[in-house]
């Protein structure tokens, strides 16, 4: 049921992306940041400081990251990521210098930007409360910081860490994030009924799979062909299905121990920096 659970939210969250960008864009966007502010996440008082969603860590505070540190990251091809930044660049999602790419404070702070936060800190949340009433909830840590409102940027940052991890652990069987996002939605249609007795397995197009992901018809015909060459989905009269023998795959059960791993140390995280307990104080 976890991996059921987990991995609809996850086509959820990589399926809106940020701020208005499409997914693939949206995670390009994830992985600056997330290196951008690497070395705040690691200093308890710049997590205490840059925690509410009005507050983003300045410029001057941010670390910049190379294109091919983001390309090799993300399992893609140096110039695809370089064409993409240049584009992002002159739309103003992110700053390009000698030093490296920065997602700036002014994206972070734009209305379009808070709003897809906000969508995705209640995506977080219902995630939470399912899991929570599924019994999947383990121990968590007290509260290390004393908070009278949700510190929805640092459970924001947390929620990126845990996208990225996923889709680390995702390109080690299907080689880059584009393959990523196909395989993610196939493994939540296959996980879907996980758990009921005689569900059959559900099929989804290449154009359903298009639509959800924001890609060409192309791209995404394209992906699929790739991850049916390498057998982890099979075309039906019905449309792609991931098999039950498949699921069964050391690769992919290994991801799966690794997911719920993940996810305890999301909720582990969200109970740390006190965005648990503000949503029961507002839920109780």
């Amino acid at each position: 049921m976890l991996a059921g659970l987990s991995f609809a939210f996850l086509l959820d969250e990589m399926a809106a992306g940020v701020g208005g960008l499409e997914p693939l864009d949206a995670l390009l966007v994830l992985a600056i940041n997330q290196a951008n502010i690497a070395p705040l996440t690691r200093d308890p008082e710049a997590r205490a400081r840059y925690g509410g969603l009005d507050a983003p860590a300045p410029d001057g505070e941010r670390r910049p990251v190379s294109i091919n540190a983001v390309a090799a990251s993300l399992g893609l091809p140096f110039e695809t990521v370089r064409r993409r930044i240049r584009r992002l660049a002159a739309e103003q999602v992110c700053t390009v210098s000698p030093e490296g790419v920065v997602v700036p404070a002014s994206f972070l702070a734009s209305p379009g930007y808070l709003q897809s936060v906000m969508r995705g800190h209640e995506r977080l949340r219902r995630f939470y409360v399912e899991l929570r009433g599924a019994g999947l909830v383990e121990a968590l840590p007290s509260p290390a910081f004393d908070t009278d409102s949700v510190p929805v940027r640092a459970a924001a940052r947390l929620l990126a860490d845990y996208v990225l991890r996923a889709a680390e652990g995702l390109m080690r069987e299907a080689g880059n994030v584009i393959s990523v996002l196909v395989l993610v939605a196939l493994l939540a249609a296959a996980l879907a009924d996980e758990g009921r007795m005689g569900a059959a397995p559900r099929a989804l197009s290449v154009r359903a799979i298009a639509i959800r992901l924001k890609l060409s018809a192309e791209t995404a015909r394209r992906h699929v062909a790739e991850l049916v060459e390498e057998g982890l989905c099979v075309r039906t009269p019905a449309g792609l299905l991931i098999m039950e023998e498949t699921l069964a795959r050391p690769g992919l059960r290994l991801l799966f121990a690794e997911n719920a791993g993940n996810v305890q140390r999301l909720l582990a995280g969200l109970a740390e920096r006190g965005v648990i307990r503000a949503w029961e104080a507002q839920s109780g």
